[in-house]
């Protein structure tokens, strides 16, 4: 029977409206429960049902109430949208999505369940669906300030930082006294690298809402870039004194710390923060880069595996093995590539100490780019293809895990570089194309390394007509190794030089070719990068130009680092000046190749 033909039914629910539109859910539910019970196909009476549970905060019974409705009128959008609300409070994502979208079929221009699952869709870190999302609300209400901000967020979270400046200043013209639309546009221009504009955001965003903690955290990261580490400081130390647990302004101050070379400072910081949030994955692996630097192995290894649980990093590849570095009894094992490929190469040095440890047949699965060097090694017994997964029988590893696994403690346990044989082929190869180029003496250059903007991975640049300069006095044939030169950069550094130079950067994406270069070069100057890898690994040397604060792998001091013997290493101050280094570059390189 219909709600309709039932005079007792409409009767109560006439009633439930009434105390409904009083705010008396409470009351309204008895009488709705008697028009469900008298029909229960009434999909009115189970709606009303549904909202007044949902005013009172029971979802659970909400939910059911909604359902039930739907099922007896499923073209019902606001039914399906509401459901979505209630499974949102509950916690069941996919269920709210699932109503969300039901309701967005019903009706296409459902503004409130567009911006809904915009919202759903990006804590669930679907970031490109969310776009769509906003995008849709956008259409339907195209000078909504908050709907421009949501877009800027989702093309944020998704690295498309130009596209999220112009959403926020869009939002901005239409909302201009917003703190957290000015933060979040300094975070967007920061990861452009546009530090100065950012800061000035920052300090638009505390001018409208000066306790605005995040702000100052963000202005400190800001400033800490442009190296006023002063002012970083003091930024950070605003935001913790808003918020004295604030465990990412504590890891930070720890940062700058460290960009001042203040060791035992820096890893107090990141010590407290992670009494705050012990869970916090930067701070745990700022101090493994602390302790790492200063040979702490033991607690650098320990707090290096964090590294798969920073934001930007990724998932681990394959789940890794429990294995506390007791004999492995002949036990196969499936070892797969760490982070970037100077990482790789670095790592697989404890390949043959996992061998002494026990491990029977050792498979690895490289980085195609390197599949072909590592062919050659003869520790790794087999190469496995890119998507290859372990057999059920083999132990994995990802070779980052090593030194932790297999204890390494000391700068005296250091095994030696990964050693790599160059072809035959190529030696020939290269061998005549650098007679054709000029005489020896033969030197490889490179003053950039890393990528510019992503704090995952350490950037490193050194001023390249400086380098040039110091390469004025020794003979020689010059090669730019860097790879991906800048328009023009090459000329700039022969114009400094003063005498031709040539172009060998296209070797980058030749790893063969590369590396029987490097083990006929003379000597190599630059920045740690991938290539530094492969000279060691041909048993050769070269000299390094280490920023400050330096990358771990460098030490904090010295002018050698255990993890590359013989290497040369020339560190910037931590005033920013380079002179002294380069003073002790060029004579070095005086004495060793002066005319």
């Amino acid at each position: 029977m219909s709600s309709k033909a039932n005079p007792l039914t409409r009767g109560k629910k006439q009633k439930a409206l009434a105390l409904l539109q009083r705010n008396q859910p409470a009351e309204a539910i008895p009488l709705l429960e008697q028009a469900c019970r008298a029909d229960r196909r009434d999909a009115e009476a189970w709606f009303m049902l549904a909202a007044a549970h949902q005013k009172l905060g029971a979802f659970a019974p909400a939910t059911e109430a909604y359902r039930q409705s739907i099922t007896l009128r499923p073209d019902n959008a606001e039914a399906h949208y509401y459901l979505g609300n209630t499974c949102m409070a509950l916690g069941d994502a996919p269920g709210a999505i699932d109503a969300f979208r039901h309701a967005i079929r019903l009706r296409p221009n459902y503004l409130e369940a567009h911006i809904n699952l915009g919202a759903l869709l990006e804590l669930q870190k679907n970031h490109a669906a969310a776009e769509s999302c906003y995008r849709e609300a956008l259409r339907l209400e195209p000078r909504n300030a908050e709907r421009h901000y949501n877009l800027g967020n989702a093309l944020q979270s998704q690295e498309r930082f130009e596209e999220a400046v112009a959403a926020y200043r869009q939002s901005l013209s239409l909302r201009p006294a917003h703190a957290d639309t000015y933060n979040n546009l300094g975070n967007a221009l920061a990861h452009l690298e546009r530090h100065q504009e950012a800061v000035e955001c920052y300090e638009q965003a505390l001018a409208i809402k000066r306790d605005l903690d995040e702000a100052w955290n963000n202005m400190g990261n800001a400033l800490l870039s442009l190296r006023r580490i002063d002012d970083a400081m003091r930024c950070y130390r605003h935001a913790l004194a808003l918020r004295p647990r604030y465990a990412k302004a504590l890891s930070n101050l720890g940062n700058a710390h460290r960009a001042r070379g203040e060791w035992d400072e820096a890893i107090a910081c990141h010590r407290r923060a992670l009494e705050v949030d012990p869970d916090d994955a930067d701070a745990h692996f700022n101090l493994a880069v602390l302790c790492l630097l200063r040979g702490d192995f033991r607690e650098g290894w320990n707090e290096y595996q964090w590294l798969w649980r920073r934001e930007g990093t990724g998932r681990r590849p394959l789940v890794p093995s429990a294995w506390e570095g007791s004999d492995l009894c002949g036990k196969p094992v499936f070892l797969h590539a760490e982070q970037g490929l100077g990482d790789e190469l670095f790592f697989l040095r404890f390949a043959s100490l996992l061998k002494a440890r026990g491990a029977g047949r050792l498979t690895y699965r490289p980085k195609p780019k390197l599949a072909s060097l590592l062919s050659r090694v003869s520790v790794i017994d087999r190469l496995a293809a890119p998507d290859e997964t372990p057999a059920a029988d083999e132990m994995v590893f990802s070779v980052g895990d090593l030194p932790r696994l297999l204890g390494h403690s000391s700068a005296k346990e250091t095994p030696s570089p990964l050693s790599l044989e160059p072809s035959p082929k190529s030696l020939d190869a290269v061998r005549r194309h650098l007679a054709l180029l000029g005489p020896a003496p033969y030197f490889g250059v490179t003053w950039r390394g890393g990528k510019r903007g992503d704090e995952k991975v350490l950037y490193k640049e050194i001023p390249l007509d400086v380098l040039a300069q110091t390469l004025v006095p020794v003979s020689g044939t010059v090669l730019v190794l860097q790879r991906l030169p800048a328009a023009g950069e090459i000329d700039q550094f022969a114009t400094a030089l003063g005498r031709p130079v040539h172009d060998l950067s296209a070797l980058n994406d030749d790893l063969e070719s590369m590396l029987a270069l490097l083990a006929l070069l003379d000597d190599y100057v630059g920045v740690s990068n991938t290539n530094m890898h492969l000279r060691a690994a041909v048993g050769k040397t070269a000299r390094v130009l280490v920023p400050a604060p330096p990358e771990w792998r460098w030490m904090a001091e010295g002018k050698e680092s255990p993890w590359f013997p013989g290497f040369s290493v020339y560190r910037q101050g931590y005033d920013g000046s380079w002179e002294g280094a380069f003073d002790m570059l060029a004579a070095d390189l005086q004495q060793a190749f002066g005319r």
